[in-house]
Parts: C-alpha cells; sequence; structure tokens
C-alpha cells in the first residue's frame, strides 16, 4: 500500500476540486472513501443478503483476474451499494472528511492479521484488504486528478 502517495493526494483535494467524471464533489468522493473502508474493515454492522454474496464474489474474481488489480482499467460511473452511495451524504465538512479517510487509511496499512472476514469479498488475506481499499481510493482520488 503506498500510503505516502496517497495521504499526499488526499492533502491535494481541494474543497472546491472538480472531478473529471461523476457526480460526486470532493466532499463526497472522500465520504464516499470513508464509508468503503468502514464496510470493508467491518467497523459498521452491516446485513448482507445472498446478493451481497454473490455480487462480492463476482466482484472479486472482476478485479483479480479481469482488471488484475489495475483500477485504470475499471468502469467510471458504476452504481455502488446505498451504504456508501455519496447522494445519502449531507451537510458534510471537508477538512473533516479529509481526515478521517487519512485515519482509516493508516488504520489498513498498519493492520497486522493475516486475514480479515469481510462481508462483501469474504475471506481476505492482508495484501488483498490493502490492495482492494488502497486501489479503491486511488481510483476516486484519480476521478478528482490527483493521484
Amino acid at each position: 500500500m503506498q500510503i505516502d502517495k496517497l495521504i499526499n493526494a488526499i492533502n491535494n483535494v481541494k474543497k472546491d476540486t472538480k472531478p473529471k467524471w461523476g457526480r460526486m464533489n470532493s466532499s463526497q468522493m472522500l465520504w464516499h472513501c470513508n464509508k468503503f473502508v468502514i464496510f470493508y474493515l467491518n467497523e459498521k454492522n452491516y446485513s448482507p443478503n445472498y446478493m451481497t454474496y454473490i455480487f462480492g464474489s463476482l466482484h472479486l474474481f472482476f478485479l483479480r483476474y479481469i482488471l488484475r488489480w489495475n483500477y485504470d482499467k475499471y468502469p467510471k460511473n458504476t452504481p455502488t451499494f446505498k451504504f456508501f452511495d455519496a447522494e445519502r451524504s449531507s451537510n458534510l465538512i471537508f477538512e473533516d472528511e479529509q481526515k478521517k479517510l487519512i485515519e482509516v487509511l493508516e488504520k489498513v496499512n498498519d493492520y497486522k492479521e493475516k486475514y480479515l472476514i469481510n462481508t462483501f469479498h469474504g475471506k481476505v488475506d492482508n495484501w488483498t484488504l490493502k490492495e482492494v481499499v488502497s486501489g479503491h481510493t486511488a481510483f476516486h482520488l484519480n476521478q478528482f486528478g490527483v493521484y
């Protein structure tokens, strides 16, 4: 996980930075990335259903074998789960979201356990955890032209 590069890019995002694609503003993007990490680390209780397991398995297969972890090939403007849909966010304080994202990324970077049981992707190893979180974050930082 290239934590220093991610943090530098997060610090380069400004409140008025416009995206290259999509509808999120920069505060919403930071909020979305925060929610994604919280979800991925199981820090928020999320009740999975049958579709979560199916989609999660297909998504991990897609990342590993189709994209081969190359997030530049990830389709833009794809729908997301309601839990981290930025349209649900309101009254966001840009600086707070920026600070929170750096904190949760440092937490992932420092994660030492060999595996994590995730609601979405199931049992993932330490490398996969860090790759999914950093790849997702980098994808959105690229969306705003700072990564």
